[in-house]
């Protein structure tokens, strides 16, 4: 805790490069000061005076005009999403839309609820689906749920897409290559792995809890069962596969709200990941033929489960369980090959870099694990402040290679990699006395508004990462007790929305909410109407 500030920090460094402002705020031109962009600017919220921004006298009206096409555009598509609904045979859904509405919401806030509300596109936008999935891979012998090859290698491939980017501690071409040959004695896929990554797959699904009826599918909950049968059965065994399904089992007791057990995986997986680093030497020499694949396949599992995010921890308040490793991450080949196709959204494929951003991430989970510790006492330098921590993270945001920057490569997990920084900003500076520690943890809590923003804008939110609900969650605390500003509230209202739209998927959104009504009674704050309507 900072009980002397060294002078207020400045403002977290932007991981995009800043884009030109055509037109400067009437305050900026009174003061003949650079304004910076945004409503408010920097210079008028550290003034606290009103921004007002006048495009009519933006010389280079090309600019305006763009602006202007584009919000038209904008309310041309709410509009087609209003007919829409409106055309609908979904009454509930309809009603959910008028009620909020009536709330006085502004055209951003209705824009934003609609497109978390509604999944169908509209008019004309139609959205292209792959023919078949990324990743062809049998059903049998992997899971007794199912016999239906083409579903589990539509569930595989959602995995890799959307999860599998964000929290690498899976070779994937390890995995994938071991689950087509059908071995049920593969070293790098099991039964009891298989059934953990559907279990998590099945976030990804518009149901992903089937009805129990004759021929449905099975969903979330039966594979989740039948991981935890077979990670039962597997007890005293430890293997690389076992291990990395245990981390699969976490992600899953997470979504599903099941903070306790999360817990208790959490505690596993530190303890397993300390006897896979003693018996490393081991496992790669009973490795045979497949020595390389094997020591590679044991790297990235222990040093990519360090950056594995605990998302159990923040609402249980206890410090990291894992281990800092004593090694750092190796260095990784610059991969041009290696892709990533939106599955099953039709598109160009996009360099993927999973190399360089596993590298990246875990260099960033380094800091974090110190921020974490350091909270409660536990790092070895339990007493730096946070002016400390950010330097660290400002030296490491300064050493990202350019490729894993979301402006030269847009995939969620850049986009991740950048709301993690974010996050460990605000993080960072959580116990500071700093009297210029709200501004940088609001300032951070924007950007990962405008990240999510980014996410929304590309991708359905059925494919939302599980690891942004964390990043929502941190967000929705920081702003609650600054309500009071105009664009603090407009922003919580959005993030709480998104979750919103998920928690009937993902109970674990639900969970937040409510902690985030519980902790708006306790700290006796009001929350907005449009919010309160949601029930």
């Amino acid at each position: 805790m900072i009980s002397h500030p060294r002078g207020p920090p400045p403002r977290p460094p932007p991981l995009t490069r800043p884009k030109k402002v055509s037109v400067a705020c009437a305050e900026c031109r009174k003061r003949k000061t650079k304004c910076v962009g945004g409503v408010p600017c920097a210079i008028c919220r550290r003034h606290n005076v009103d921004c007002v921004l006048d495009e009519d006298t933006d010389r280079r009206r090309k600019g305006t005009l763009e602006r202007r096409l584009e919000a038209l555009e904008q309310d041309q598509s709410l509009l087609r999403h209003l007919l829409g609904t409106i055309h609908d045979d979904d009454p509930t859904r309809f009603d959910r839309i008028l009620e909020f509405i009536r709330t006085d919401a502004s055209l951003d806030q209705v824009r934003l609820f609609i497109t978390n509300t509604c999944s169908q596109p509209a008019d004309g936008e139609q959205i292209r689906l792959f023919d078949h999935p990324v990743y062809l891979v049998p059903a049998q012998p992997w899971t007794s749920l199912t016999e239906d090859d083409d579903y589990v290698s539509r569930l595989i491939s959602l995995y890799f897409t959307w999860n599998h980017p964000t929290q690498i501690w899976i070779d994937r071409d390890l995995f994938i290559q071991d689950m087509q040959s059908g071995d049920p004695n593969a070293l790098f896929c099991s039964p009891l792995l298989v059934n953990a990554l559907l279990a998590v797959a099945c976030c990804y699904l518009d149901v992903p809890d089937p009805v129990a009826v004759a021929g449905a599918p099975p969903g979330r909950l039966r594979f989740f069962s039948e991981a935890k049968g077979l990670l039962g059965k597997e007890e005293g065994k430890l293997s690389l596969p076992s291990y990395q399904a245990c981390c699969a089992l976490y992600l899953s007791a997470s979504v599903l709200g099941k903070c306790m057990l999360a817990w208790q995986y959490l505690v596993d997986i530190a303890r397993y990941a300390r006897e896979l680093m003693e018996k490393h030497n081991m496992l790669v020499a009973r490795a045979g033929e497949r020595v390389s694949e094997m020591a590679r396949g044991l790297d990235t599992a222990i040093l990519g489960s360090f950056s594995l995010l605990p998302v159990a921890v923040p609402s249980f308040h206890q410090p990291s369980k894992m281990k800092k490793p004593a090694c750092g991450f190796p260095p990784q080949e610059h991969d041009l090959e290696d892709t990533w196709h939106s599955y099953p959204i039709k598109g160009s494929s996009t360099p993927a870099h999973a190399n360089c951003l596993a590298e990246a991430s875990f260099g960033l989970q380094l800091i974090v694990w110190d921020i974490s510790n350091n909270s409660f006492g536990r790092g070895q330098g339990h007493e730096t402040s946070g002016h400390d921590y950010y330097d660290r993270l400002k030296q490491w945001a300064s050493q990202l290679p350019e490729c894993v920057k979301f402006k030269d490569t847009k995939t969620p997990a850049t986009l991740d990699l950048q709301m993690r920084y974010y996050s460990a900003v605000i993080s960072a500076f959580e116990f500071s006395e700093d009297t210029n520690a709200p501004d940088v943890r609001i300032f951070s809590a924007h950007t990962i508004c405008s990240l999510l923003g980014e996410f929304m804008a590309r991708w359905p939110a059925t494919y939302t990462p599980v690891n942004y609900i964390r990043y929502i969650s941190v967000v929705l605390s920081t702003l609650l007790p600054h309500l009071g500003k105009e664009e603090n509230k407009s922003l919580f209202i959005s993030c709480f929305f998104t979750l919103h739209s998920m928690e009937k998927r993902l109970p674990m959104a639900a969970k937040v909410l409510q902690h985030i009504r519980d902790k708006a009674r306790q700290l006796h704050i009001g929350l907005p109407r449009q919010v309160i309507s949601l029930g």
